[in-house]
């Protein structure tokens, strides 16, 4: 039944990719939860050894997701509102024409400025993801270097500490105009998503914020030149114990263990295992290694 069932839902989805269509469906998490999709458009079928999935643009929250076939329920065409978008088409060439002179006041506020060096951010997808309007446009954007717990991922449960930085990120730039920046070497990821540094109107980068206050790791998919930077921003949370880091385990100062002969350096994790008889406290990393002690493993 089950079999019969997804062949059907394949048949379904390979015809919306064919004709473009959108696709809704309950989809059952990995924790249980079931939640409804709706305006979903397939672009591609692929698959390993046990499962097969879906990728697939999001109309709501604009961004590109992969979905198992086998946790697809009641899967069905999107309802077409073609005479609707027509509508709304026609409004907006009506007020072109009748309110020209507001026109560069909606580019502003759909984006930034002419020369397009601003944009504002239009949704916040969770605490690493945003939506930004440029000029008519709407875009993606994945922060560069930072990686905050999961709050929307399809395969995933809700992570530690993932609302909090959401909610953080959401405070901090939720229509806020804010200047992007770019490596040159990689511009976009694997998702469509356009990869860049925030930078608010002040000069401060928040990429670098959400690491300092805690809120994020430090992720390296493909190099940055700001990741030493960031690397060390992320050493200080961790000595500081804020955010992510405020767990007992988080060590904040060089400990070794006289039992396994191993030494942890300020924000590593694992000092909260260490018993207090078997501690031994350096104030140098090379007082450690001269006393027989090595690096934990990261």
């Amino acid at each position: 039944m089950q079999e019969e069932r997804e062949q059907k839902y394949l048949l379904k989805i390979r015809k919306a990719i064919e004709q473009k269509e959108g696709l809704s469906f309950k989809y059952i998490h990995p924790d249980g939860q079931v939640i409804r999709h709706n305006a979903i458009y397939p672009r591609e079928i692929f698959g390993d050894e046990k499962h097969t999935y879906f990728k697939a643009y999001c109309h709501f929250t604009r961004d590109v997701r992969s979905f198992r076939l086998d946790r697809v329920q009641s899967l069905r065409p999107t309802s077409k509102k073609e005479p609707l978008i027509l509508r709304s088409r026609l409004i907006t060439v009506v007020l072109i024409l009748l309110i020209p002179t507001s026109l560069f006041t909606i580019w502003t506020f759909t984006g930034g400025d002419p020369r397009g060096e601003w944009v504002l951010v239009t949704h916040i997808t969770d605490g690493d993801t945003i939506g930004v309007g440029r000029g008519w446009r709407y875009q993606t954007v994945r922060l560069i270097g930072v990686d905050t717990p999961e709050t929307v991922h399809p395969e995933k449960p809700v992570e530690f500490f993932g609302p909090e930085a959401s909610e953080f990120t959401k405070r901090q730039l939720e229509r806020k105009k804010v200047h992007l920046e770019f490596e040159p070497s990689t511009q976009y990821d694997d998702y469509g998503r356009l990869l860049a540094y925030v930078f608010f109107v002040d000069g401060t980068l928040f990429n670098a914020e959400l690491i300092k206050q805690g809120y994020a790791r430090v992720i390296a998919p493909s190099p940055f030149h700001r990741y030493k930077e960031f690397r060390l921003h992320e050493q200080e949370a961790r000595v500081s114990g804020v955010g992510l880091w405020a767990g007992k385990d988080i060590c904040k100062e060089i400990i070794g263990n006289r039992q396994s002969k191993i030494y942890r350096l300020p924000g590593d994790a694992g000092c909260g295992r260490i018993k207090e008889e078997n501690r031994i406290y350096f104030d140098t990393e090379e007082k450690a290694i001269k006393a027989g002690y090595r690096r934990a493993k990261k």
